[in-house]
């Protein structure tokens, strides 16, 4: 990874890995996880070491904030109209779902301002000048802080998960990732 990554293209990057967005979306899904927040404590691993708390409270803080109030709104509002709102016969099935994927567009939208505000709280941390395996050290600590602070489970399914979003974080490790235990 490159330092100069920017927490928007670290995201895309690792998110386009095979396996990736099955793993976010069972963390999203089943344990309550943001998909923003945990790569956004890879990335900061990886470009700034290991979180501070008062960084970390403010930071999420923000984004929990942000999430709760615009994004997860906006996921609902598109799941409902995929699954069962716009297949309510009054309405034209065709300009229903074009709707749904302009929202999905918004969505996306307010996913990428959620993760440019978040970088930008931590701009004034110098970036550091870590190894690979200091990197990947500083991002399992983030991840499990993240997990301690939101109470998600760091189980064995939890750390299958995130060792897949850490690969795909970090791909030129050749090493395996293991998670420690909590």
């Amino acid at each position: 990874m490159k330092a100069t990554e920017s927490f928007w293209d670290f995201s895309v990057r690792s998110y386009r890995t095979d396996g990736v967005p099955a793993a976010c979306l069972e963390l999203q899904n089943k344990s309550g996880a943001d998909v923003n927040a945990l790569l956004f404590c890879c990335w900061l691993g990886a470009t700034r070491g290991e979180i501070q708390t008062d960084t970390y409270n403010t930071v999420m803080t923000f984004s929990n904030n942000w999430a709760d109030h615009v994004v997860r709104p906006l996921r609902s509002v598109r799941s409902w109209m995929k699954t069962s709102g716009c297949s309510d016969p009054l309405l034209p099935e065709e300009t229903c779902m074009a709707l749904r994927e302009r929202i999905k567009r918004v969505e996306f939208e307010s996913e990428q301002l959620q993760e440019n505000v978040m970088q930008s709280m931590v701009e004034s941390i110098p970036l550091a000048s870590l190894s690979n395996s200091e990197q990947i050290r500083a991002a399992v600590f983030n991840l499990q802080h993240y997990c301690l602070a939101e109470n998600i489970p760091w189980d064995h399914t939890t750390q299958t998960r995130l060792s897949l979003i850490l690969q795909a974080a970090f791909p030129h490790n050749t090493e395996e990732i293991n998670l420690p235990l909590m």
